[in-house]
């Protein structure tokens, strides 16, 4: 027997595939493709989409597609539903939806506006209920589909549910045709056709009920189909669904326990036209047997296959009546279901039949149906709208007018021989020109013909031959339809193994791959060992390495391959000419790069293409010092029509008129902005990124600046040129916070800024100083709250040892400054350590002293202090003996404080008016009136020109001296808070540190995040 010869359904996919993921692709005119080679591509995007649809593939359905395009089911969806005595059609889709419905002398004529060409195979083969034949008919405006009505049938229409229905309604009329709907796919007819039905139905038809049993085993699952009586069946495996087919009208009774999640994942079923379905969603991969006994049938999905007889049902091909046929020998086939698989949206037909076990072993394809493997009974997919399945006793025979598309094989010896249509190239890499040249008949005649050829080809196995999927991809290659060559050679890969050691078959995958952008896959085809002695590869090496940012590479791989230039076409002979100038000018090599570009640009080649190649020159007159001739060139092909080359010429025109003096930085900012938002995805894209960001730079404008560059080195970070930008990027960021750049800036601009770029901080000391800068100018302007969340952050995730100790003082102080001092002493604590330098040990206990006090725990606070005498020490303990109220040591302490500054002229500053005002208001509570008066003596002459001299005046005059009451000392007092003292003496002490930055040691780093948490807002 000779088996068919196709794997066109393969073949169709993968064109498919490649074809949307081409159409996804928006650099088409980056990649050169032609005028003609994008018409010809949406013609194969027509197909494919027809394919789709549920379309013949083959040459002769295809022939008739050309004439008239078939309507996606998007535009025109046809559903038919039926039960025991009605039937009922919808119509769905952007044009569906607008039919008109009329009768005509028992026909009812759905008239469908447009030229497209609705696709009816199904509805032909299959139509509803009550409908003896439908007919098509077109002219210049519209299409009309003729349904011819049984006698007796009445038909009513109308609108409903955003469709177009007909409803057909008879009491005697049987449909010819099973059609099986799957409810889990949404294809049952609408609410309003079922309501209706049930209303008119005379009464409920009643079904025997089979009660499912199931077994659970080892990695699977048994089920047992109980029926009353002897009934035919069929059972295979679609994907990952198994269909299990009755020619019975039944109620299931599913266990509740059949969809376990594991092997069954969903069941559904459904009956119609004399069949009941089930179709269960299990894992691919398991075994699929079936047994029966009796009326009995069992099913074992998964596990230990059952060991049930079984007979092989044969395929043979039978060309008796003149057209080619596929038969098949099926003893007991009673009836043919054609049912839509809901999942892939076409429809089968499956051919029941009683036991035994009858199977077909092994998937038998041609160009318009293909025949499955079953476990039981028969399945056929239908590719062709026209295909027939009928059935003539045990004869099972699939067929379709003018016969099946098979090999021209007498006795499946010999293969038919498949004629070529296109030379080798002179190297495997190298494209040959007669690839493009426009075919004599047409490209959908050459397409349909060469598609043809490879699948019969294909069909004759991994031993066979495969010049016809050559040439069929040498003619998409030459086409410009990449995506699909490529698609075409992967098949062959994978289908004819020894394939990929031809260097024609490798070198064509590489052609294809590079043109369609994926040079990373090119690559791969390039180091394999079939091109290692191909001297045309060392060009694609060099233009795939200029292409990534590779350029010493590049220069060395075009050296190279030099040799094999003149055996390319003249178009590849000016990209490869272009594209060794760009990286010789890319590592300073100006007088190649200008020797070797006026070569490109003497091609004879297509006006775009020299226009690239002109516009690297361009850039080396520009490298060369000649900026005024340069933009000129600029200039000039700024005004192709080609965005590809009109869009990076436009960006480097304006940034010479900036540097000339001939343009503001606003016009060239607004020039630029247009460009970036209307080109994207390549080099173009970043050198607008990096001219765009540095003169936001240079114009002070930070934010647009860090914005630009920052969208840079997020949409291009697998690219070289993308390290230069986040450079670029990280040291503007430096500069802003760590060399002063942003001082200028308010600090709540700076605070904003930081936080929405706080990823660039770097890590180490530079970043932990950076965020201690910005944390000290948040203390100036009293953004507290914020400047403590930067640092505890600091404390918390970066810092090790006496830097986080340090920090955590800073911290510490900030949390006292904003009155909460539980925060400060938990900063203090979480990072206390015994190796410390003393100046931070004293610092961190006086701090801890001061939260202890302002927490009332006066008593903790002396203990802290210890034998500690230092000025903070003793302000502290000035402040802890007044809340005691021992007036006596907190006057002393206080006026021991102030020391000798009466010896001095110029005004007291804050903290000093603060402690001679607490140490008068402490004297005279004290009694002391010695001690006063030689403070008075002292001090009182400073009280004219004090910013609280009032309050100065009371707290030195005493209770005694004068009309003077005691609420005048405790207003005294509270005007003058210590605590006011104390924070404007903090500010000054950040405000040095500022200038005379301590960093912390790179060793006592901790690896941590780069950046810290935004602050929370006060």
């Amino acid at each position: 027997m000779t088996r068919p010869t196709t794997d066109l359904s393969r073949l169709k996919a993968a064109l498919t595939a490649e074809t949307q993921a081409r159409w996804r692709d928006d650099a088409r005119e980056t990649q050169g493709w032609s005028v003609k080679a994008i018409r010809s591509t949406a013609a194969i995007v027509a197909l494919s989409g027809a394919a789709a649809a549920g379309l013949a593939v083959s040459a002769p359905a295809m022939t008739e597609m050309a004439a008239g395009i078939i309507a996606p089911k998007s535009e025109i969806d046809f559903r038919v539903g039926r039960n025991a005595s009605m039937g009922r059609l919808e119509i769905y889709g952007s044009v569906g939806s607008r039919a008109s419905v009329r009768s005509e002398k028992g026909q009812v004529v759905i008239r469908l506006p447009g030229q497209k060409t609705p696709d009816i195979g199904d509805f032909r083969a299959n139509p509803p209920m009550g409908v003896t034949a439908v007919a098509l008919r077109q002219d210049s405006r519209a299409s009309e589909i003729v349904m011819t009505l049984a006698e007796g049938a009445k038909a009513r229409f109308g609108r409903s549910d955003g469709a177009v229905y007909v409803q057909i309604e008879t009491k005697d009329v049987e449909g010819d045709t099973a059609k099986l709907i799957m409810q889990q796919a949404g294809e049952t007819p609408s609410a309003s056709a079922s309501s209706s039905a049930s209303e008119q139905a005379p009464a409920k038809t009643t079904y025997p009920v089979v009660a499912l049993k199931h077994v659970k085993l080892e990695d699977g699952v048994q089920i047992d189909f109980p029926f009353p009586d002897v009934t035919g069946a069929a059972v295979f495996r679609r994907g990952e669904a198994v269909w299990m087919v009755f020619d019975k009208e039944v109620d299931f009774r599913l266990p509740p326990t059949l969809k376990d999640g594991v092997v069954i994942e969903q069941a559904n079923w459904a009956r119609n036209d004399g069949f009941t379905a089930l179709r269960l969603i299990a894992p691919a991969g398991g075994s699929l047997s079936v047994d029966t006994e009796g009326a009995l049938w069992r099913v074992r999905i998964g596990g230990k296959a059952l060991d049930a007889p079984l007979s092989e049902v044969a395929v043979k091909r039978d060309d008796t009546s003149g057209a080619a046929t596929l038969t098949l020998n099926l003893a007991g086939a009673r009836k043919v279901a054609w049912i839509r698989d809901p999942m892939v949206g076409d429809r089968i037909a499956v051919v029941t039949a009683p036991g035994p076990v009858k199977a077909v072993r092994d998937d038998r394809s041609t160009v318009q149906a293909s025949i499955g493997s079953t476990a039981q009974g028969v399945m056929i997919e239908r590719m062709a709208p026209d295909v027939t399945v009928t059935l003539d006793g045990d004869r099972v025979a699939v067929t379709r007018p003018g016969g099946l598309l098979m090999s021209s094989d007498d006795n499946g010896t010999e293969a038919r021989t498949i004629q070529t249509g296109y030379r080798a190239a002179l190297f495997p890499t190298a494209p040959d020109a007669s690839w493009s040249e426009t075919p004599p008949d047409g490209f959908l005649k050459k397409y349909n013909a060469l598609q043809v050829s490879a699948a019969e080809e294909q069909g004759l196995g991994a031993e066979g031959p495969y010049t016809a999927r050559l040439d069929l991809a040498r003619f998409l290659v030459g086409q410009g339809m990449n995506f699909e060559a490529q698609g075409v050679l992967d098949l062959l890969g994978k289908t004819n193994p020894r394939s990929l050691g031809d260097p024609q078959m490798r070198g064509l995958r590489v052609v294809a791959k590079v043109l369609s952008g994926r040079l990373t896959d090119a690559q791969a085809d390039l180091d394999s060992t079939a091109l290692i002695s191909d001297p045309a590869a060392n060009l694609w090496r060099g233009y795939i390495a200029q292409k990534t940012g590779h350029y010493e590479e590049a220069r060395k791989a075009f050296a190279a391959g030099a040799p094999a230039l003149d055996g390319f076409p003249p178009q590849w002979r000016t990209r490869f000419a272009t594209a060794n100038a760009q990286a010789a000018l890319a590592t300073k090599d100006l007088a190649s790069a200008a020797q070797i570009i006026g070569y490109a640009v003497t091609q004879d080649v297509q006006p775009l293409d020299r226009l690239e190649a002109q516009l690297v020159q361009a850039e080396i007159i520009e490298a060369q010092g000649d900026k005024r001739r340069a933009l000129r060139v600029y200039t000039a092909i700024a005004k192709s029509t080609s965005d590809r080359l009109n869009t990076p010429a436009q960006m480097r025109a304006a940034r010479l008129k900036l540097e000339l003096g001939e343009a503001k930085p606003d016009e060239t900012l607004a020039t630029m902005n247009a460009l970036r938002f209307r080109w994207r995805g390549d080099d173009t894209e970043l050198e607008l990124i990096r001219t765009v960001g540095d003169i936001y730079l240079t114009q002070g404008r930070y934010r647009e600046a860090l914005e630009v560059l920052k969208s840079g080195g997020m949409s291009f970070f697998s690219r070289p040129e993308a390290v230069e930008i986040n450079q670029k990027l990280n040291a503007a960021f430096r500069s802003l916070f760590l060399d002063g750049m942003a001082d200028g800036l308010q600090p709540v601009e700076a605070l904003g800024l930081f936080n929405d770029f706080r990823d660039l901080t770097p890590v180490g000391a530079d970043g932990d100083l950076m965020v201690r800068r910005m944390a000290r100018r948040l203390v100036e302007v009293d953004l507290l709250s914020q400047a403590a969340d930067l640092l505890d952050y600091q404390v918390e995730n970066r810092l090790q040892g006496v830097a986080k100790s340090q920090v955590a003082a800073d911290l510490a102080a900030i949390h006292l400054m904003n009155r909460q001092p539980e925060k400060a002493l938990q900063a203090i604590w979480k990072t206390r350590t015994t190796l410390l330098p003393k100046a931070v040990m004293a610092e961190r206990r006086v701090l801890e002293a001061r939260a202890l006090n302002d927490l009332n725990r006066t008593d903790n606070a002396l203990e802290v202090l210890g034998t500690d005498m230092s000025p903070e020490a003793l302000d502290v303990r000035a402040d802890i003996y007044w809340r005691q109220k021992d007036w006596v040591k907190a006057g002393a302490l206080l006026e021991k404080r102030l020391g000798e500054r009466w010896k001095k002229d110029g005004n007291l500053s804050l903290a000093e008016e603060a402690n001679l005002i607490r140490a008068g208001v402490a004297y005279s509570l004290a009694s002391d009136q010695k001690s006063l008066d030689r403070l008075s003596q002292r001090f009182g002459k400073f009280a004219d020109t004090a910013q609280n001299g009032d309050a100065m005046r009371v707290a030195l005059a005493g209770l005694d001296n004068g009309p003077l009451r005691a609420s005048d000392f405790a207003m005294a007092a509270a005007q003058t808070d210590s605590f006011t003292g104390w924070v404007a003496s903090m500010k000054q002490k950040f405000r040095e540190q500022g200038k005379t930055p301590a960093a912390p040691a790179p060793a006592q780093q901790a690896q941590a995040p780069a950046a810290a948490p935004a602050p929370k807002k006060a």
